[in-house]
């Protein structure tokens, strides 16, 4: 009885170094089609929600990708602000405002979201492991890829970053809080340039269009 204790012990660890094995293999595929040479340009609709709002913020633009760890944001509607990070720096400069610099560090929500969104576009499984507990679930209409930050104090606003997408191409990133409310929803792309023509994509919960 021992002995089949051991050998069914044994084989249920085999199991779950298998699959660990082939979640890891398909993280790193997914990172290889996602990989892309600087300079891109990609539209985005952010939508952003807070208890204290009495409606949904709306804001679109674009995203520049410059290197790694160097974005830009730029809102052209319903304002102009353009955010420069470049490392750590944060530049931010807005139609009628006196332009203001801070460190990443002072922002929980950019400190996750940049190294999550330069390591999908350079392609490095190491950055992104060095900052994010990753899982990856590939699903009929597309795939799922779950960052939870590993620093404590990321982890006090934000739970998770969940990034929804198919093929080579991220459709839409969710920024959800610890009660899994999304603070923020980002639709890239082709998503993106739909706003407003197709109904939104769920990127919260299961992966469909609503």
């Amino acid at each position: 009885m021992t002995s089949g204790l051991i050998e069914a012990c044994f084989g249920g660890l085999l199991v779950l170094a298998s699959a660990a094995a082939a979640d890891a293999a398909n993280l790193d595929s997914l990172l290889r089609s996602l990989a892309r040479e600087p300079p891109q340009v990609i539209a985005f609709v952010e939508t952003r929600r807070s208890p204290l709002l009495t409606q949904d913020v709306v804001v679109s633009g674009v995203l520049e990708y410059r290197g790694t760890a160097r974005l830009s944001r730029v809102v052209t509607e319903p304002y102009g602000e353009r955010i420069d990070i470049d490392g750590s720096d944060v530049r931010i400069q807005r139609d009628g405002r006196p332009e203001r610099r801070f460190s990443l560090r002072r922002s929980a929500e950019l400190g996750n979201l940049l190294p999550a969104f330069s390591a999908l576009l350079t392609g490095d499984r190491a950055a992104l492991d060095a900052g994010f507990e990753t899982s990856v679930e590939f699903l009929p209409d597309g795939w799922q890829l779950d960052l939870v930050p590993r620093q404590t104090g990321g982890q006090e606003r934000i739970e998770m970053i969940r990034v929804r997408g198919e093929g080579d191409a991220p459709a839409c990133i969710a920024v959800l809080a610890q009660n899994g409310t999304a603070s923020a929803v980002i639709r890239l792309g082709a998503a993106a340039r739909d706003a407003g023509r197709t109904p939104a994509l769920d990127c919260t919960g299961p992966h469909r269009e609503e």
